[in-house]
């Protein structure tokens, strides 16, 4: 089974079973939780059907994307990158409406742990991919200098590859470390990496400009 069809199944599956968990869930449930793990926000249970609507909502967007993009052509030719980007993306976030759908009926469950890992994996698995993604206007990363410049969005997301896939492992590190100066540490380098992106995309284009001089 082709990833878009599995995707969609998955996606109308937690929609429907979350509309039968909603005649059972408590009128108010949690839906965020803090950097501790701890429950820090709640709303009314209807936000449970909100939730489960968003990765077919995605999911309808990341299938319209490629028809409206000027560089429609390239989808073609990054088309596995992208369907596993658009599959592991929606996966992420049913797995998180069900979080919230569980954590509503009383089970406990270490946010604080189960989180980061997912978060973490999502970015590794995004990074092993985002040298394929072709030149195109709404996936992959998007700077002044990869968008007029096919060479530079290459190079950018082969570097880029590297730096989603070390933030993986350390907003993984972050979960299983529960430590605050390590959560601190880990948000800091992260920070620097995403920065060292765009830092990289100039570069690029600072020596190609000079090289033409």
């Amino acid at each position: 089974m082709k990833k878009p069809k599995l995707t969609l199944i998955l996606c109308i599956i937690s929609f429907i079973g979350t509309c039968i968990a909603y005649f059972y869930l408590p009128d108010i449930i949690p839906i965020h939780w803090g950097i501790n793990g701890e429950v820090d926000n709640y709303g009314p249970k209807y936000m449970a059907i909100i939730l489960s609507a968003i990765p077919l909502a995605i999911y309808l967007l990341m299938n319209t994307l490629p028809k409206i993009d000027p560089k429609k052509e390239n989808y073609k030719k990054h088309s596995k990158a992208y369907n596993i980007f658009s599959f592991y993306t929606i996966l992420f976030l049913i797995i998180i409406n069900w979080i919230t759908i569980i954590a509503s009926f009383g089970v406990k469950i270490d946010v604080g742990l189960l989180i980061p890992i997912l978060v973490g994996i999502l970015f590794i698995i995004i990074g092993n991919y985002m040298p394929q993604f072709r030149h195109n206007y709404f996936i992959g990363i998007k700077t002044p200098w990869t968008l007029t410049d096919e060479t530079n969005w290459k190079k950018t997301h082969f570097y880029g590859g590297y730096v989603f896939m070390i933030l993986g492992i350390i907003i993984i590190l972050m979960g299983i470390i529960s430590n605050p100066l390590i959560v601190y540490i880990g948000l800091a380098v992260s920070a620097i990496l995403f920065i060292s992106l765009f830092v990289y995309s100039y570069l690029l284009y600072k020596n190609k400009y000079a090289s033409k001089k």
